[in-house]
């Protein structure tokens, strides 16, 4: 397997994720992804439950479909998909792994949840608006100059706003003009897959401290060392901390860890 297209490159794809008028809908194409038979094109372009009135439409979506939630690093990452997608996994766990997968495939996305959303969500603001990310796309291009060629303003805004839209529909943020943070607080057994997806991101690294996806986990900094020590003493995974370094070493497979956290 090899890595996604936009893992490492910057592209659009925000656009047409962020356009799609529910996030249910991923989960669905996930599962049937899996399914026998595969019953992913069927969905798409048979049934047309993505609801897309043209051809072109339905293969846009479906490539961006593939290459943001349906492309894996490796087999522990398609196994792990296969898994977390299934029915007994609750509604608010497959939003998180939703935002997961998504931030894991893309770099864009990636870095805007980074940078623009989790600082703005601890920064102790009760709202995050479209300018905000329009402003990071700005600073973003003026260092980038193939971005600065191909990516108008036009662009630019739709990414602002489609971003924005995706994350309202994973109920991050309300759905309003007005686009106010939802609390968000991952369960013991999402916190347990963010793990999973940071050790994908960074396969290298035990320091759990040193992984850049570790933001993206919604625990405060000043918190994490408390919460995944109490997670170690279920048995999910194996923790040393020595004050400045925490690593973690998972104690179950990719095709494991889902049986064990929900049965």
């Amino acid at each position: 397997m090899t890595l996604p297209d936009n893992f490492s490159q910057y592209d659009t794809s925000i656009n047409v994720i962020g356009g799609l008028i529910d996030s249910n809908l991923l989960s669905k194409a996930i599962y049937a992804y899996f399914s026998k038979g595969n019953l992913l094109k069927s969905l798409i372009y048979e049934r047309n439950e993505f609801n897309l009135r043209t051809e072109k439409s339905r293969i846009r979506v479906g490539r961006a479909v593939n290459n943001n939630f349906l492309s894996f690093l490796n087999e522990n990452h398609y196994n792990f998909m296969q898994n977390v997608f299934k029915d007994k996994i609750p509604q608010k766990d497959k939003e998180l792994a939703l935002f997961w997968q998504f931030a894991l495939n893309n770099r864009l996305f990636r870095e805007i949840s980074i940078d623009v959303f989790i600082k703005t969500y601890y920064s102790g603001r009760a709202t995050i608006s479209k300018e905000d990310i329009i402003g990071y796309l700005k600073e973003l291009i003026s260092h980038n100059s193939d971005l600065k060629n191909s990516w108008s303003q036009s662009t630019i805004d739709t990414l602002a706003t489609k971003y924005l839209n995706f994350m309202s529909k994973i109920n991050f943020i309300s759905s309003g003009r007005i686009k106010s943070f939802n609390f968000i607080r991952p369960s013991k057994e999402a916190t347990v897959l963010f793990l999973y997806f940071a050790k994908l991101f960074s396969p290298n690294k035990s320091n759990i401290l040193k992984n850049k996806f570790l933001p993206l986990s919604f625990i405060p900094s000043e918190n994490v060392h408390v919460q995944f020590k109490d997670l170690s003493k279920k048995g999910y995974f194996h923790l040393n901390f020595n004050g400045e370094t925490l690593n973690i070493e998972l104690a179950y497979s990719y095709k494991e860890i889902c049986d064990v956290l929900y049965n």
